[in-house]
């Protein structure tokens, strides 16, 4: 090859590589558009107890107390802080707001890289918020929308709750279909809604993991088998990671999600979240809320006790705690 031939292909090889740097770049710059500008159709600003803590601190130092995006407790710079989210999956039903009828409450401790996942049962009896009213927990997002599920939840696990997703479960279903399907361990066979569910290792599309999860009266367990199923689905979600490496998985899901999800992060929240916080579970425990059924005037409710309601806040409460105890505030400035 001549040395004319030689330049010739450099160059070629040079105007290529830049070509696709330049390719990549486009690429990831219209990514983070689109990531902003889902997060801002998906924002909602809920109260939880921690913002309202912070709130309080402000008021008491002088500060401005209007609750805003802003003044959220935010996701700690390095991941050692640990997070509580609650993920709510929406049945939504005509001419009414929907019943959150998925309730799982998720504890992430970086410290210790590895989460719990506790399910609340929808026909959990309890005291909405900021009534009298003894209910199923789930009609608290059907009597006060989102932020009363929220207080709810909060106040019946006696839990802080750093942020919350709420979920449409049809958006939850087109979810799983742009991210390829889920594989789950099916604990044993069963057909529902017309989807047969043998035993073991089973890959789910997006409808039959609507249907895996909603399936309730042919488990002997009933809720609690529910429960676990629901559980077993959020797990292979977050085993998912990987498939949006793909441009196409990916606008799908931008698109999913900026129909059907609501959630208090903020487009920073979710940046700090997946770097600092994306590789911080190696494992996931999952924990019971034990109870049992019982008719009160005719309708069926799960009644917990208070003295296992305890035993869950002060189980969710050593899970959050650092080995080595909070940093101070010289410490974390630093």
């Amino acid at each position: 090859m001549t040395r004319t031939r030689k330049k010739k292909w450099r160059r070629l090889l040079l105007f290529s590589g830049i070509a696709c740097l330049i390719a990549v770049g486009g690429y990831v710059a219209y990514v983070y558009v689109s990531l902003q500008e889902t997060a801002k159709s998906m924002y909602v600003p809920i109260r939880t107890q921690k913002s309202l803590s912070s709130s309080a601190l402000a008021a008491s130092s002088g500060q401005q107390t209007q609750f805003s995006p802003s003044q959220q407790e935010p996701v700690p710079e390095k991941a050692q802080e640990p997070l509580t989210v609650l993920v709510l999956g929406i049945d939504e039903r005509e001419n009414d707001k929907g019943r959150s009828d998925v309730i799982l409450v998720l504890t992430v401790n970086p410290e210790k890289e590895s989460a719990l996942l506790l399910s609340i049962p929808r026909d959990t009896r309890a005291q909405l918020a900021g009534t009298k009213t003894m209910d199923k927990i789930n009609h608290a997002y059907a009597f006060g929308g989102l932020q009363q599920a929220v207080d709810t939840v909060e106040q019946f696990i006696a839990t802080p709750v750093d942020y919350v997703v709420a979920a449409n479960m049809e958006g939850f279903a087109g979810m799983i279909d742009a991210l390829g399907g889920v594989e789950v361990d099916n604990q044993f066979t069963f057909t529902y809604a017309d989807y047969d569910f043998p035993l073991g290792p089973i890959h789910l599309d997006g409808q039959q993991a609507l249907a895996y999860a909603r399936m309730r009266y042919e488990d002997p367990r009933g809720d609690l088998g529910r429960n676990e199923r629901q559980q077993l689905l959020l797990k292979a979600l977050m085993q998912k990671k990987a498939a949006l490496a793909s441009p196409a998985a990916l606008n799908e899901v931008l698109e999913t999600l900026a129909k059907y999800v609501k959630t208090n992060m903020t487009f920073a929240d979710m940046k700090r979240l997946v770097q600092n916080y994306s590789t911080a579970v190696s494992s996931v425990e999952t924990i019971r809320m034990e109870g049992k059924g019982q008719l009160i005037n005719g309708i069926y409710y799960y009644i917990v006790s208070p003295e296992e309601r305890q035993k869950l806040s002060e189980q969710l409460s050593a899970f959050r705690q650092l080995t080595n105890g909070p940093q101070s505030t010289a410490e974390t400035s630093e």
